[in-house]
């Protein structure tokens, strides 16, 4: 009798230690919040890495990719607050409300894109050439499009209307998407837009005017960052030094003029756009992206304070170091710089 109760004891323990295996193994499903590409690069990364499985050491064995679109990068803060994301895409004003608003332990962990990079692309804010609008001031009682307010884009608009006594009563903010903005204009919908890159050159048919870019209301910044939580690094952290060593070497690959056209096929099949519509990604027609996934915190510190005085924030907070874990990104280029 002791000896089967022995034997049933190392069958349990067997069984325990399999299944404790088991779950070790299951890979970990890294959600990731975005809204434009190829400025934002999850889509593209999770293509690349169906058509290109040898830039992607550990994906589908330590971990598994779910990108998942917004509007803007402000209502991604619900979405981290419940657990729906791993990783937010977030402009420097949702990254402050996230930390102040929403009390989340954030962690600034990657660059996305930074806007107004030297020699590189700046978001440029429209109006029709014969439209009403011929200086800042006249926005005043006009409409105005933004993707959603406290992203990247709407934070240097309102920083430059800011700049030049114009308050956010003074104007109707009308939310939309990117895609939309631009027949919204031509229609009358409206009466400002920000554009992308994919609109440069519709700049050129002579219908609209560049009233700013974002490079003049808050001059080079990193205008979106990949933010965790900590509690979700310090539960994965392998898995995820797993996940940006891949995605180090991804976006690499992606700006490495070698890979160019097979890198616009994969932006185009992404953004069902023509090949010439998005001839200008990866160039310096496009934002800056680094290569390294380094993001510039002390950028992101500056828009912040320069927000919370402006009145665009409610509140300031100190980002660094409390709210910065670059470690994931040091490891990771260690070991792709280390191959």
């Amino acid at each position: 009798m002791r000896m089967n109760g022995r034997v049933a004891a190392v069958a349990v323990l067997m069984l325990a230690m399999g299944l404790a295996a088991r779950a070790r193994a299951e890979p970990l499903t890294i959600r990731i919040g975005w809204v434009v590409t190829p400025g934002h690069m999850a889509p593209l990364i999770e293509a690349l890495g169906k058509r290109e499985p040898g830039v992607f050491r550990h994906l589908g064995q330590s971990y598994v990719l779910q990108p998942i679109r917004f509007n803007g990068t402000s209502p991604q803060i619900q979405a981290h607050a419940i657990g729906d994301l791993e990783i937010a895409s977030y402009s420097t004003s949702a990254l402050a409300l996230a930390i102040t608003n929403a009390h989340l332990d954030e962690r600034i962990v990657a660059d996305v894109v930074a806007d107004g990079h030297p020699g590189y692309f700046s978001e440029n804010f429209v109006v029709l050439k014969d439209g009403p609008i011929h200086t800042v001031e006249d926005v005043r009682g006009r409409r105005v499009a933004t993707n959603a307010i406290g992203s990247a884009s709407d934070t240097a608009m309102r920083r430059m209307f800011r700049q030049h006594g114009i308050k956010d009563s003074d104007f109707t903010t009308v939310e939309t998407n990117f895609a939309n903005m631009p027949a919204m204009l031509d229609s009358g919908k409206v009466d400002f837009i920000g554009t992308l890159p994919q609109f440069a050159p519709e700049l050129k048919s002579g219908k609209y005017r560049v009233l700013f870019t974002a490079l003049d209301a808050v001059g080079p910044t990193q205008a979106v960052v990949w933010a965790m939580r900590g509690d979700v690094i310090a539960a994965h952290r392998p898995a995820l030094i797993d996940f940006f060593e891949d995605h180090i070497r991804s976006v690499r690959w992606l700006l490495d003029p070698k890979n160019r056209e097979a890198a616009l096929a994969i932006v185009a099949e992404v953004t069902k756009l023509r090949r010439e519509g998005v001839a200008f990604a990866f160039t310096k027609d496009d934002f800056y992206h680094s290569p390294d996934a380094r993001p510039d915190v002390a950028s992101v510190q500056k828009e912040i304070d320069a927000s919370a005085e402006m009145g665009v924030i409610p509140k300031r907070v100190e980002i660094s170091p409390k709210y910065v874990d670059l470690s994931l990104i040091e490891e990771a280029k260690r070991r792709v710089d280390g191959e």
